[in-house]
């Protein structure tokens, strides 16, 4: 089963600039999307991280010029072989993540193309340890018009809706905004449900200590990003000082730095993003790695729907994730999930009994990946 192409497509969805994280505020969030086409027609769907400012343009650039070309003729049954190939080609490329990103893409589709070749669902290849994964509610963006009352009032309709738990930005304003706005979520989502915050490696390590242990008195599941992701003995200190359980590195391909931080007692909670630290080959060796100190994963997931079902499927398949996110705001081809018998039920992500990843893109965006 030979691959014959790879396609892209760019999805882009506007903002009114107004809604802000702990960094930037929002106007424009783009989706990578790829499809690896095999003979016979047989394809699978992935998607390549790109986000920050990233420009859609470039990723496409080297899906195109520097991945595609390394693809065609190989056995698309390979995943694990093809992904090992893709990242010996970007030892001299200097490329870094962005090399890793678009071998997350590629990689993700062939498990996906993997499973419609096999007539199963990809979390059933992967070991089938569960049918579905825990997922919360991620967004508490900062804004003009957004009140502490009105994220409680979200993250409380999200648990209706499904989700189990709430993830909210901090470090983004002053102690007493951000201590009254975490108060807000966990008086609106019960004494009982996760609650985490995510500094986004803002703070510096006093900073950090200052912000857990102002917020330490709200029943924290984890707090994410205290500070910079190459700080791992700031990251011990934060751990310590705080007595708060610590989740990251997140947007990291960095394999000696998760390893880094397992081995020091930095984080209580491996969390990476599978469309940045290499597809579901990559995410299967992380959770691995982190079972081996005895540590859960957690799945950051901030892209579109077909991001979502991998990751899904990875945490489902392995049984070793402990939240995928969710999120409120990036949720981009959310209704392709629902349309094609995904659901959420007491508090988890259930992936349809379809093979592969189990979703199919609409009209619009099928359009585009035929253009690229």
């Amino acid at each position: 089963m030979r691959i014959e192409a790879l396609r892209t497509a760019v999805v882009t969805r506007t903002y009114d600039g107004r809604a802000r994280n702990t960094r930037h505020a929002w106007s424009r969030k783009t989706y990578v999307l790829v499809e690896v086409v095999a003979e016979g027609g047989a394809s699978g769907l992935g998607e390549m991280y790109c986000d920050g400012g990233g420009a859609p343009e470039v990723a496409v650039a080297m899906l195109r010029h520097e991945v595609a070309p390394h693809l065609v003729g190989r056995d698309a049954r390979r995943p694990g072989a093809i992904s090992a190939r893709l990242c010996d080609l970007a030892t001299l490329t200097a490329r870094g993540s962005a090399a890793s990103a678009a071998r997350s893409a590629v990689d993700m589709a062939l498990w996906d193309l993997l499973g419609r070749l096999c007539g199963q669902p990809v979390f059933r290849l992967l070991g089938g340890v569960a049918d579905r994964v825990p997922v919360y509610a991620s967004g508490g963006m900062y804004g003009p018009e957004v009140t502490p009352r009105g994220l409680g009032e979200e993250m409380a309709a999200a648990q209706r809706e499904g989700v189990r738990g709430a993830k909210i930005k901090v470090a983004g304003a002053g102690l007493d905004a951000d201590d009254e706005r975490v108060a807000a979520v966990r008086a609106a989502i019960g004494p009982d449900a996760p609650l985490m915050v995510d500094a986004m490696f803002v703070p510096d390590v006093p900073g950090a200590i200052r912000l857990g242990r102002r917020l330490a008195r709200h029943d924290l599941h984890f707090l994410e990003a205290p500070t910079l992701a190459s700080d791992v003995d700031g990251w011990v200190a934060i751990a310590a000082a705080t007595g708060l359980p610590l989740a990251g590195p997140e947007l990291s391909d960095d394999r000696s730095l998760m390893l880094r931080m397992l081995r020091a007692g930095a984080v209580r909670h491996l969390q990476f993003d599978l469309a940045i630290a290499g597809g579901i080959t990559g995410g299967r060796d992380l959770s691995a790695l982190a079972a081996a100190f005895h540590r859960k994963i957690s799945l950051h997931c901030a892209g579109s729907a077909v991001a979502t079902a991998a990751a899904a499927h990875l945490g489902a398949g392995t049984g070793s994730c402990d939240g995928l996110e969710f999120h409120l705001m990036h949720d981009g081809l959310r209704d392709r999930l629902w349309a094609c018998g995904w659901r959420l039920d007491d508090g988890c992500l259930v992936p349809p009994d379809r093979p592969g990843l189990g979703i199919e893109l609409g009209q619009e965006e099928r359009a585009m990946l035929a253009e690229g």
